[in-house]
């Protein structure tokens, strides 16, 4: 096969042919590799920004440990522990969501980024959309696609309940809906830097 000539920044080069030598890999053998990755993400529908998606999906799943499982097996297992023991089952959702929220913090250290991150994976997640409006001195939050029964979208809304809070919400109503949907109202806790701008 001929080679080409390929432009790109020098920061990038150099990093990726430092990074490409830890592992044992010749600049032209990672940069195909790269290349082939782009040319299918394309060939799939994607985009431009997808590659980047991926790598933040990557690490998420990787550090949060994450299996991935069919939507139909988590649906009945979700239900399997709601009709076992339903407030044993929120406990867990719960405490799901408080080990999320922690992680989350990790990666954005407020809502607007926490959003930011959800706009590049989300092609990568079940969630469809998720929808926040100002309405006076509240917020209403309207999330899809976070199950298809009842007690998978409940369990959601509670993990959702947990990430919000330790963004500083103060959940005012929660309403999980059959196919997947959350209607959240909250209120942002003001910090008292907050109150004083």
């Amino acid at each position: 096969m001929p080679r080409v000539n390929i432009a790109a920044d020098s920061d990038i080069l150099d990093e990726l042919e430092q990074e490409a030598k830890k592992k044992g890999y010749t600049l032209y053998a990672i940069t195909n590799l790269a290349l082939k990755a782009v040319a299918e993400i394309l060939k799939e529908g994607g985009d431009s920004e997808t590659l980047i998606s991926l790598v933040e999906y990557y690490r998420i799943i990787r550090d949060l440990e994450i299996v991935p499982v069919t939507v139909w097996y988590l649906e009945n297992l979700i239900k399997m522990a709601y009709d076992s023991d339903q407030k044993k089952a929120i406990e867990i959702c719960e405490t799901t969501g408080m080990q999320v929220a922690s992680y989350l913090k990790t990666k954005a250290s407020t809502i607007s980024e926490l959003l930011d991150i959800y706009d590049k994976i989300k092609e990568m997640l079940p969630i469809k959309d998720i929808s926040v409006k100002q309405n006076g001195d509240t917020i209403d939050f309207r999330i899809t696609g976070t199950g298809f029964g009842l007690e998978s979208t409940t369990c959601a809304a509670h993990i959702l309940k947990k990430i919000l809070e330790e963004y500083g919400f103060n959940i005012l109503s929660m309403t999980p809906l059959p196919g997947g949907i959350i209607l959240v109202k909250a209120k942002a806790n003001l910090t008292v830097e907050d109150r004083q701008k």
